[in-house]
């Protein structure tokens, strides 16, 4: 199943107002239409390529799924995706984010939701809600 452009759009936008509220940069997060993703706080910039096919169907669109169920499974496939790529890009552009700031621990992103592998392992927050207070970047 091809990944919906506008969808991982709405995405790039949650992961960019995380990155404002995390970083005292506005940074940007944008994909376009051949599915690369751009990061930059207007003076560097990082793309990569996204994948255009949804990875785990099975997890993220089950056949059984309802209209609902199948909107929501592929809201977090793209949140996910998002999440997971942009904490790449910066890595490519010498920025470790986001850190949790009580396990000093890089986050990750699944199914929507930022969560820490800390003791104990944590969600944190979802893809697009990171409280600034609660979150760190170091470069």
């Amino acid at each position: 199943m091809e990944r919906n452009l506008a969808r991982l759009s709405v995405a790039a936008d949650r992961v960019q107002a995380d990155l404002r509220q995390t970083t005292s940069q506005p940074w940007t997060c944008s994909v376009d239409s051949d599915y690369v993703l751009s990061v930059t706080n207007g003076v560097v910039t990082e793309r990569l390529q996204l994948e255009s096919e949804v990875e785990d169907e099975d997890w993220f669109a089950p056949a059984e799924a309802s209209t609902d169920e199948l909107g929501a499974g592929l809201d977090a496939d793209a949140d996910e995706l998002l999440a997971t790529e942009v904490v790449e890009a910066l890595r490519g552009l010498g920025v470790t984010w986001p850190i949790c700031a009580q396990h000093r621990r890089v986050m990750g992103a699944c199914g929507g939701w930022w969560y820490c592998e800390g003791e104990p392992y944590h969600d944190v927050a979802e893809v697009g809600s990171l409280p600034g207070q609660q979150v760190a970047s170091s470069t």
